[in-house]
């Protein structure tokens, strides 16, 4: 097995030399430290039946159903389909937009700790990607963004560990701009996502490491600030996290496996408008799963080492 850099510093890898359809527990043992490390991981040339995914997914954590269940794979409630192809009626064989607005996965579900993974079953050249931005600096150099500790309410790094932030399923910049991307739920189905309530810097439960979390998309507004301050809090946030911080966007071929890290990561699909041609049109399955067993050791990046020092044992749980 070889990770080839795709990104900026230790942020993207590809890894070659690697079949999810033979792999064995020592590989995708060494795949999870890899993930770890990285954040995201590009697999390519895979041949997978919704079975074989399932269940390589599942050494990563407990696969979590989708609300959209009339979208999934038959059998699959934890497979979402997303593709861009439509009936000759207009009638969608599965989810179009799977979120052009940065944003880490179901950040408004209670449990911390999901990795997501898009399989490609078609591809073309119109067919749009995933771009990411890395959040694992962002706490290092927020110690020395005096602006943005201001904005948060806060004189120090270390009293940002005490701000709780409240996420609900969307985006929240479609609250104030009609134009801004957004997804669509029945009563129904927002009915099982009540929303969740965490830190805006939590503490990954895999590597035990702190790290800023999920300050875009469904994050909806920062505790003990009014509306008007949380929006700019939050705005510069999102500015600060993607100017500044690595990115990498992923466009995708047949057979590729993309895996990241929600917990250190932020992504957004690249826009693909709806098309009847088949021959054109992409296909994609995706699942989400919640990281099980005992937590890893931990994987301390070089720059995340002054990190560690100043907030191991804060109590950020």
């Amino acid at each position: 097995m070889r990770a080839t850099p795709m990104g900026a510093d230790e942020f993207a890898r590809e890894v070659t030399g690697f079949d999810v359809a033979s792999a064995t527990e020592d590989e995708i043992g060494e795949l999870r430290t890899h993930l770890h490390r990285h954040r995201v991981l590009v697999l390519r040339e895979q041949s997978l039946s919704p079975h074989q995914y399932q269940l390589f997914m599942e050494h990563f954590g407990r696969p979590i159903p989708h609300v959209l269940q009339n979208l999934t794979v038959r059998g699959f409630p934890s497979i979402l389909t997303i593709s861009d192809y439509v009936e000759a009626d207009g009638t969608p064989t599965g989810v179009l937009d799977g979120g052009s607005y940065w944003h880490a996965d179901m950040s408004y579900l209670q449990d911390l700790g999901i990795v997501t993974s898009l399989y490609a079953l078609r591809a073309a050249e119109r067919s749009g990607g995933t771009a990411f931005a890395d959040l694992a600096p962002a706490l290092e150099l927020m110690a020395s963004r005096p602006d943005l500790l201001e904005l948060l309410g806060c004189e120090s790094v270390d009293e940002v560990l005490a701000l709780d932030v409240d996420h609900r399923f969307g985006n929240r910049r479609a609250l104030r701009d009609d134009t801004a991307a957004k997804q669509s739920l029945s009563r129904e189905q927002h009915a099982q996502l009540p929303g969740a309530r965490h830190k805006l810097i939590e503490t990954h439960p895999r590597t035990g490491t702190p790290g800023l979390f999920a300050p875009v998309g469904s994050a909806m507004s920062v505790v003990g600030l009014s509306d008007a301050q949380s929006d700019l809090a939050l705005d510069a946030l999102e500015e600060f996290v993607l100017k500044e911080l690595p990115g990498y966007t992923h466009r995708y071929q047949p057979g590729d496996l993309v895996i990241w890290d929600n917990m250190s990561t932020l992504h957004r699909g690249t826009g693909v408008g709806a098309t009847r041609d088949l021959e054109t049109s992409r296909l994609l399955h995706r699942i989400n799963v919640k990281y099980g067993g005992a937590p890893a050791e931990p994987v301390a990046l070089p720059h995340q080492k002054n990190s560690l020092a100043r907030f191991n044992g804060r109590g950020t749980q």
